[in-house]
C-alpha cells in the first residue's frame, strides 16, 4: 500500500476540505491501485520523467494508444509555442483513472516568454487550475495526484500555485471539490510545500480571475489552449 502523508488541508469558503498530501516514492500507477489517485496532472516530458514511468501504466488502463501519448508529449514541449493541457480521457470500461493531463511546464517551448530567475506564477497557477478543472468537473475526478512540471530544479513557488489554484477552484466550484490532491514522484521534497501553509489564512483576500481558455478536441485527445489576453477581465 502506497504511503500518502497528510501536509496539509485547504478548506474553501463552501464548508469543503481536501488534503494536500505527499507519496514522493510513488508513481501514478501505484496510487490509482491502492484507490488514492483517478486523475493523474503530469509533465509532458517523455523519457526517464514521470510520464516515461507511467506511460505503459496510461496505455493499458485508459486505453489509448502508446503512440498517441508519445506524439501528443512531444508535441506540446518541442513543438506547441502556445500554453496547452492534453487531456487523455480514459476510454475503458472500469479503468482506475478518468484520465491522464499532460501539463506543461519550465522545460516546455511554451514557457520562454515566461522564464525568469523564478517559476511565472501566472503560468502555474492557470496550468493548475485548468488541469483540476478538466479533471473534476468533465471527468468528475476526486482523487488527484500531480507531479513536478519542471525539469530539474523544483522550486517552492510552482507547488504554492498549485495549492492557490486548487484553493480557488474550490471556492467556486464546492460541488466539485476533490477529496485529495497528492504530490508523487520524483524531484519534489517536502520544502517544496512550505508555502501551501499558509493559504487557509491568504486566500479569503483572493479569488480566481478567468482566462481565456480555447478547447480543441482532436484524435480523442482535449487541448486546452490558455490565453491571457483577457486577464483579470472577469472574476470566477
Amino acid at each position: 500500500m502506497p504511503v500518502v502523508t497528510p501536509f496539509a488541508e485547504l478548506r474553501s469558503r463552501g464548508g469543503t476540505a481536501t488534503l494536500i498530501g505527499s507519496s514522493f516514492n510513488e508513481r501514478f500507477q501505484d496510487l490509482a491501485r491502492a484507490s488514492q489517485a483517478d486523475a493523474a496532472i503530469v509533465s509532458t516530458e517523455n523519457g526517464f520523467s514521470p510520464l516515461g514511468q507511467s506511460r505503459e501504466f496510461f496505455v493499458s488502463d485508459l486505453g489509448v494508444s502508446e503512440d498517441l501519448i508519445l506524439k501528443a508529449a512531444h508535441w506540446n514541449r518541442f513543438e506547441n509555442p502556445r500554453v496547452t493541457l492534453v487531456g487523455l480521457p480514459s476510454v475503458r470500461a472500469g479503468s482506475l483513472l478518468r484520465g491522464a493531463i499532460l501539463a506543461p511546464g519550465s522545460n516546455c517551448l511554451s514557457y520562454r516568454p515566461y522564464f525568469a530567475k523564478r517559476p511565472n506564477r501566472d503560468y502555474y497557477y492557470n496550468v493548475a487550475y485548468e488541469a483540476i478543472y478538466l479533471a473534476c468537473v468533465e471527468w468528475g475526478a476526486r482523487k488527484l495526484a500531480i507531479t513536478h512540471l519542471s525539469g530539474c530544479g523544483y522550486h517552492e513557488d510552482m507547488a504554492t500555485c498549485t495549492g492557490e489554484a486548487l484553493a480557488h477552484f474550490c471556492d467556486a466550484h464546492p460541488a466539485d471539490a476533490p477529496e485529495s490532491l497528492v504530490f508523487c514522484g520524483c524531484c519534489i521534497e517536502s520544502r517544496h510545500l512550505l508555502g501551501i501553509e499558509r493559504l487557509n489564512d491568504e486566500r479569503h483576500y483572493t479569488c480566481h480571475r478567468r482566462i481565456r481558455v480555447e478547447r480543441e478536441v482532436r484524435r480523442g485527445l482535449i487541448n486546452l489552449h490558455l490565453d491571457w489576453s483577457n486577464k483579470d477581465s472577469v472574476a470566477a
